[in-house]
């Protein structure tokens, strides 16, 4: 049950990144939410029977989506100089 609810999360995901890159024709932003996506799939998997190897998968994806999101924002700020881009995480500016 378990893995059909989080492939379920992965497609939305993947849906739902292609929305926000057709919306915002902004890759970052559309990684941004595949990657929150397959974090929430690969957090799910975890509910059902945890293994070691579910837990390093999980912790994969968290690290890809790190170091992604950085390279991409270290990669679009060398592009465009003058521009600033909204952390989304709370309590920063």
């Amino acid at each position: 049950m378990t893995a059909t609810l989080s492939t379920v999360i992965t497609v939305i995901g993947v849906f739902a990144a292609g929305i926000v890159l057709v919306g915002t024709r902004s890759v970052p932003t559309a990684l941004g939410v595949l990657l929150d996506m397959l974090v929430a799939a690969g957090l799910v998997r975890l509910v059902g029977e945890q293994t070691w190897a579910d837990l390093a998968g999980v912790v994969a994806i968290v690290l890809l989506r790190t170091v992604l999101r950085g390279a991409l924002l270290a990669d679009y700020r060398r592009s465009h100089p003058g521009a600033t881009v909204r952390s989304r995480r709370p309590g920063r500016r």
